[in-house]
């Protein structure tokens, strides 16, 4: 129950990231723990840039040729604008 709780804002956070996301940048990709993180990213063209992962999440950052609102795989199951997460977390210079 307590992880749905979690989990509810995130997927409403992520039906409104297509309408604002930018073209390329960081991002926050929600993937689960059962998929293989590195072999994910990597079909999904994204590049881990965080020195630490969370238990479902990871910064990236796309190839500025990929449009993040565009990407689809079925291990990740969110991807959230960086600057959208870093307003969320209080950091007013992203």
């Amino acid at each position: 129950m307590l992880f749905s709780l979690a989990i509810a804002p995130l997927s409403v956070m992520s039906m409104s990231y297509g309408a604002s996301t930018s073209t390329s940048g960081p991002a926050l990709a929600i993937i689960p723990p059962w998929f293989d993180r590195d072999e994910t990213l990597a079909r999904a063209g994204l590049t881990e840039i965080a020195p630490v992962r969370a238990l479902f999440g990871v910064l990236v950052e796309a190839d500025p040729s990929i449009n993040l609102a565009t990407v689809r795989d079925p291990g990740i199951w969110a991807l959230l604008d960086g600057r959208l997460i870093a307003a969320i977390c209080g950091v007013d210079n992203a």
